[in-house]
């Protein structure tokens, strides 16, 4: 079990100044060293702050938090396109070589 994996077992559980606190600190860490979290791992703490903050009712700072999680689908949801291309083409490339032999 990954860590994003227990910020959403506090965020199911009602903790949300636990997630607030635990999601920051994943964050911050995550900008330092961005190797760190899968594109998909940061999008979802960036959602899971974002909840925590808006159940604490600082509406206008979770609209910014649910604003980065959306670009940070986009970015995923581009680096996915590209995958699948290129995974194509190699399946593509393979195919032809076994047929060749």
């Amino acid at each position: 079990m990954n860590v994003v994996d227990h910020v959403r077992d506090m965020a199911a559980a009602g903790l949300y100044s636990n997630v607030r606190i635990l999601s920051s600190l994943l964050l911050t860490m995550s900008n330092n060293n961005p190797e760190l979290f899968s594109p998909a791992q940061k999008y979802q703490l960036l959602v899971y702050h974002a909840d925590a903050i808006f159940h604490d009712k600082e509406y206008r700072n979770a609209a910014c938090k649910y604003s980065m999680a959306l670009q940070q689908k986009k970015v995923l949801n581009k680096t996915s396109k590209v995958r699948t291309s290129t995974g194509g083409a190699a399946a593509n490339i393979q195919a032809q070589v076994v047929v060749v032999s």
